[in-house]
């Protein structure tokens, strides 16, 4: 899409002298998953944007990730802001409140992982607010539509933009259209008249008149552009590129320092976990090969590499066992492939450490796995063979969580020290050890212990309310006077709970996604146990405290009402 350099004068003319005008140019027409966009003339734009005295980033078919380290180019500080220009042709999606712009690397988002999968227009609106004399931002898109999950829509949604933010939604060829409008300085109004399709969205500002002016090409321009490029790589060789073209250069000094910060060790180990766990989060080849380039000799470098081998296969050749070549095809990536390691390792096998490569030893473990369960000793699993290690590892922990609450009962629940040093003997890491350390250290008592007496016990169940206080009434008393209403009421959160869980199931969650949820969980205070991807007996149990904290229904699975609690109260 063509921007006059009208529009961009009379956006910079009444900026103070030293104000930086920031631009992004996001074209994305080639989405993995999506049809093709046409018409968005990325270069042309960015060219026409440094010409009018414009700071500007620029990018085409951007994933998620580079997607958001781009934008983030706008909040770089900046003690006069001057005009902010942001353009962005795509695919969007929204849910009726807010609308994503999605990466090209985009598959079939839901609500959960759609703020995964792209940027919030909210966020973007808010980073554009406070630019000097204003702000405006340019979205074209077409009528196809791409693929996703229920409860969103293709397209832009209703939108609200802030003080001093105009928008403009429309075809890349319509807006290419009013900007020759733009150009004989009609306002944006008047100039959007030149096609129907355009559309300039209310309650950001007044319509403005945008009469073209001369602007003085600014001689450092190139310095500035490189400068931000840099900065917002913020890597060793995007530093080391800035100062090989601008030795002295207007930020010389402070790409030096930064260099030198990145070089010392802490620093450089620190650098290297976060362009991997970038890395990760993308899981392209792109991805992997920029996380190399930085830290050819990095910690992940062997698994990079290995990663990056899978996501570029070989067709499978003499060499390759069909069993191995099923293997290949399932695509496993490294977060899989290292909960398939814990896994073997919980079922008693010896697979090595939880790395997510499977050398001598995995194949081993999933050898003598195969063995054991009846099934071809290959040592390559099939899809059908990771869902059942899964559901043996589920009913495993489902027995172990049975077996902890049983002598918990026994011993810790009556509340005597004895008992209480009892239980953390045989479960120092169990579901209720906490408890017992508190109580014996000499804390208040857990007010979930049950007390004694058929009717006491009845009044604190009904106070709890959950499957686990029935449970436990039930042992106690099997032929107790509520022994018939507590079964009735247990069979109803079972159901409750098969409910949830199978509504879990159909969230289809993503390992990144089971992460965001984990990691949310332990900012919320509530214990998840290390945030890996695997839902454990520890994460349902802190996703059984959240609910419980939020009064939200007890199940210990993710049902929509707890998602949308989570992202809620999750950081800003």
């Amino acid at each position: 899409m063509r921007i006059a350099a009208a529009l961009l004068a009379a956006l910079i003319g009444a900026a103070p002298a030293w104000a930086e005008n920031r631009a992004v140019i996001v074209g994305n027409a080639d989405y993995r998953s999506a049809p093709d966009l046409a018409g968005s003339d990325t270069v042309a734009l960015g060219n026409t944007l440094r010409v009018a005295g414009f700071t500007t980033q620029q990018g085409v078919d951007l994933a998620a990730g580079p997607l958001r380290r781009l934008i983030e180019s706008l909040v770089r500080a900046d003690p006069a802001p001057g005009a902010r220009i942001v353009a962005l042709n795509g695919r969007f999606l929204n849910d009726g409140t807010e609308t994503w712009f999605m990466g090209a690397d985009a598959e079939e988002p839901g609500r959960l992982g759609v703020g995964m999968q792209g940027v919030p227009l909210s966020l973007v609106m808010r980073l554009m607010a406070g630019g000097d004399p204003g702000a405006v931002l340019v979205l074209g898109t077409d009528g196809q539509r791409m693929p996703h999950r229920p409860g969103l829509e293709n397209g832009i949604g209703p939108l609200a933009p802030p003080r001093g933010v105009w928008v403009v939604t429309g075809s890349p060829e319509a807006g290419a259209r009013a900007m020759g409008r733009l150009a004989g300085g009609a306002s944006l109004v008047q100039a959007m008249a030149a096609d129907p399709a355009l559309q300039l969205v209310p309650g950001g500002a007044r319509d403005p008149v945008l009469a073209p002016r001369r602007k003085v090409p600014d001689p450092q321009a190139a310095d500035r552009d490189a400068w931000a490029e840099a900065s917002t790589a913020d890597g060793m060789r995007a530093y080391q590129d800035y100062l090989a073209r601008f030795p002295r250069g207007l930020y010389a000094a402070p790409a030096r320092e930064r260099l030198a910060q990145i070089r010392r060790a802490p620093a450089a180990q620190s650098a290297d976990r976060h362009v991997w766990a970038r890395a990760v989060a993308e899981d392209s080849a792109a991805g992997y090969v920029a996380y190399l380039q930085d830290f050819p000799a990095g910690r992940f470098a062997r698994v990079a590499r290995l990663r990056l081998a899978e996501l570029r296969p070989v067709r499978p050749g003499p060499d390759l066992s069909p069993a191995a070549a099923a293997e290949q095809a399932l695509n496993l990536a490294p977060a899989e492939r290292a909960a398939i390691q814990r896994r073997l390792s919980q079922l008693g096998g010896q697979p090595g450490p939880a790395d997510g490569v499977f050398g001598q030893r995995t194949r081993a473990a999933i050898t003598d796995w195969q063995r054991r369960n009846g099934l071809a000793a290959t040592g390559h699993l099939t899809r059908s063979q990771v869902r059942m290690l899964a559901t043996q590892v589920e009913r495993l922990q489902a027995d172990a969580a049975a077996r902890d609450r049983a002598w918990w009962r026994q011993t810790g629940a009556q509340g005597d020290p004895e008992g209480l040093r009892a239980y953390l003997d045989r479960y120092p890491d169990g579901l209720h050890a906490e408890t017992a350390r508190r109580r014996l250290s000499g804390g208040q008592p857990d007010p979930a212990a049950a007390p004694a007496g058929d009717e006491a016990t009845w009044r604190w169940v009904g106070r709890q309310g959950s499957a686990a206080a029935y449970e436990t009434y039930l042992d106690r008393f099997p032929a107790g006077a509520h022994a018939a209403q507590a079964r009735q009421r247990l069979a109803t959160l079972r159901a409750g709970i098969e409910a949830a869980r199978r509504e879990e199931s159909a969230l289809g969650l993503t390992p990144s996604a089971r992460r965001l949820i984990e990691d949310r969980l332990r900012l919320a205070g509530m214990q998840p146990g290390a945030v890996d991807g695997e839902f454990t007996e520890e994460t349902r149990a802190a996703l059984r405290r959240y609910q419980e904290a939020r009064n939200l229904r007890v199940t210990g699975y993710l049902t929509q009402q707890t998602v949308s609690g989570l992202l809620a109260d999750g950081p800003r």
